[in-house]
């Protein structure tokens, strides 16, 4: 088999949830990307970018930056293919991240430098100019990477056996997942299933994306299904779910996402910069962008744990946090049992 055929992700079980079903009133499938060899959807763009890059490029090396899922992924990568992986990070203290010891454990090099994300982004620059055959791997918007993540789609289509679902709920970052479940749906003939895109109150970063989007018809005001009653005065929620703009929507053009950091216990949603490509592919694909609280966003991963035995990170099961409210139906009215 020719590299440029070779996958190195695994197809992953759509498991009908009795317990979420009920609570949402309407059947609810959930895609068990946590059972992925690096335990997230990561390595299917990533995976993808990777084993294109070697038979195109002919690369010896990729470099990764931060303590993240997609370091993970770059370093299963960079092992399955035979080739070297480096990853830069921020100096840890003393004290690293529990995901470093998995991207030791495929055998990817460890590089502390600089205080900060941006410091490790340019000594893993500098060491890839002065490195043959090296390949950052810094970029949601690769066509690669979105059409990786597309497979998600293809997949969920064929389990489905081809029936059209009501609605797509996810959980976005940088929204290179986002692209890459738009451009599947799309492919699949379900260009009008909308994408519930769920993000915490403190990782935000998409929703304020699109509040930004000049091109996005009607940008000046949100046009997306509101969960809430009008406020008046600047008042908050009382329900801790925030709705944006309905979108359309592109990186290397990622555009900086402007927010303020926050703490967070859902830390895979952090992003320093917002995926072009799912911004523009918002423009043509109905996405409502909701952020929810970080107790609700725990709450939905214990909830979880009791009724399936399964656990994954916090910001992985935010999205749930819709689920389990039961507010699907406010969000899609034409969802049915």
């Amino acid at each position: 088999m020719s590299q440029t055929k070779r996958t190195l992700h695994t197809s992953t079980p759509l498991m009908y949830s009795t317990s979420m079903s009920r609570q949402a009133g309407c059947n609810v499938w959930l895609k068990l990307e946590n059972m992925q060899p690096t335990q997230s959807f990561k390595i299917r763009g990533i995976g993808n970018l990777c084993v294109q890059a070697l038979a195109e490029h002919g690369t010896s090396h990729f470099i990764a930056i931060g303590d993240t899922n997609t370091a993970l992924a770059v370093a299963y990568s960079a092992r399955q293919l035979g080739v070297a992986a480096t990853v830069f990070v921020p100096a840890s203290g003393g004290t690293a991240p529990p995901i470093r010891a998995k991207i030791e454990l495929e055998g990817a090099a460890i590089v502390e430098n600089g205080r900060t994300l941006r410091d490790a982004y340019a000594a893993a620059c500098a060491f890839a100019e002065k490195t043959a055959g090296a390949f950052v791997v810094d970029s949601a918007d690769a066509a690669a990477v979105v059409a990786g993540n597309a497979t998600v789609a293809a997949e969920i289509n064929v389990q489905l056996q081809q029936q059209k679902p009501a609605a797509v709920v996810t959980t976005v970052g940088s929204g290179g997942l986002l692209a890459g479940l738009i451009s599947g749906l799309q492919q699949c003939g379900w260009q009008r299933v909308p994408v519930i895109a769920v993000e915490t109150h403190n990782t935000n970063s998409f929703q304020q994306a699109l509040l930004a989007d000049d091109e996005r018809p009607g940008a000046a005001t949100s046009d997306a299904p509101s969960l809430l009653p009008p406020l008046e005065s600047g008042a908050e929620p009382d329900c801790d779910i925030r709705t944006g703009p309905s979108g359309r929507s592109g990186c290397d053009g990622t555009r900086d996402s402007g927010t303020r950091s926050e703490p967070t216990v859902a830390t895979c949603l952090l992003a320093g910069a917002t995926s072009e490509r799912a911004v523009e592919l918002t423009r043509e694909h109905p996405v409502v962008p909701l952020s929810v609280t970080e107790a609700m966003a725990v709450d939905a991963c214990r909830r979880l744990l009791d009724n399936h035995q399964l656990l994954v990170e916090v910001g992985s099961a935010a999205a749930l946090s819709v689920v389990g409210k039961g507010l699907l139906r406010q969000i899609v009215p034409s969802l049915g049992p």
